[in-house]
């Protein structure tokens, strides 16, 4: 697998490209969402052992979190929001495209990736046909959430939709969250034994938009939001303040 080329297409593809959010103050791509992601996973391992203990692959996850994001070398980013409000045959339509960008991934890039199935990688993670894979879901759609998060907490009210706020027709990222303890049984145990990941309502409308954007001393005042307190932990502890407080866009 050629490695840096990978990267290098990661890195190209910008976050949150969708007209509702035209302006993102700490604007992330794809390389910096797949680096979250992993850390996200690492910072959970020693929770997720003291549920499932040994009856889980922890190199195949990591593998997994790498490359989940992979296909979007081909398809590009669809934010969450956006495929929400997709029809039935929109959403197949995609899905198809899909599995032509991993058929065309494997050929490019290879077999193996970190010693698995590169094409397994990637339909588990499509499928979430996998505990290990559900999992790596899980902290995909916690990113996710923490980047509009981090943007309404600055002041930008063009994210309050996407992160579950005010008339949003599908909850955004509070609604999705949700649903991992119902869509998938084998997860339920861990958020029984660690409530802290699981999402309570939030009223996003209480947040005052007139917020400063962030610096090292605000991101230490609590949000009063426990999952976005986890999130910044997580984020900090993967790679730094800098991506957190540097501001790329303006209105």
């Amino acid at each position: 697998m050629i490695l840096g080329e990978r990267e290098e297409e990661l890195e190209k593809i910008k976050r949150y490209i969708i007209e509702l959010t035209p302006v993102m103050f700490y604007r992330t791509n794809d390389l910096i969402h797949i680096k979250r992601v992993v850390g996200h996973f690492e910072q959970i391992i020693p929770k997720i052992k003291d549920v499932y203990g040994n009856n889980f692959n922890y190199e195949f996850a990591r593998a997994a979190a790498e490359v989940h994001d992979d296909p979007e070398i081909i398809t590009t980013d669809i934010p969450l929001y956006e495929k929400e409000l997709m029809n039935k045959e929109k959403r197949e339509r995609l899905s198809l495209e899909e599995d032509k960008a991993i058929e065309n991934l494997v050929e490019r890039y290879g077999l193996f990736f970190k010693g698995y199935s590169y094409k397994e990688l990637l339909y588990s993670t499509k499928n979430k046909d996998r505990l290990e894979t559900q999992f790596i879901s899980f902290c995909d759609k916690f990113d996710g959430a923490g980047e509009a998060w981090h943007e309404i907490w600055a002041g930008n009210e063009f994210f309050v939709l996407p992160a579950g706020g005010k008339d949003a027709k599908t909850g955004g990222y509070i609604r999705r969250l949700k649903e991992f303890s119902e869509k998938y049984p084998k997860m339920v145990a861990f958020f029984e034994e660690f409530p802290e990941y699981s999402v309570d309502e939030f009223n996003f409308e209480l947040i005052p938009y007139k917020n400063k954007p962030h610096t090292i001393k605000s991101l230490k005042k609590n949000s009063g939001f426990l999952l976005y307190e986890l999130w910044k932990k997580s984020v900090i502890k993967t790679e730094g303040t800098k991506n957190l407080v540097t501001q790329l866009e303006f209105y």
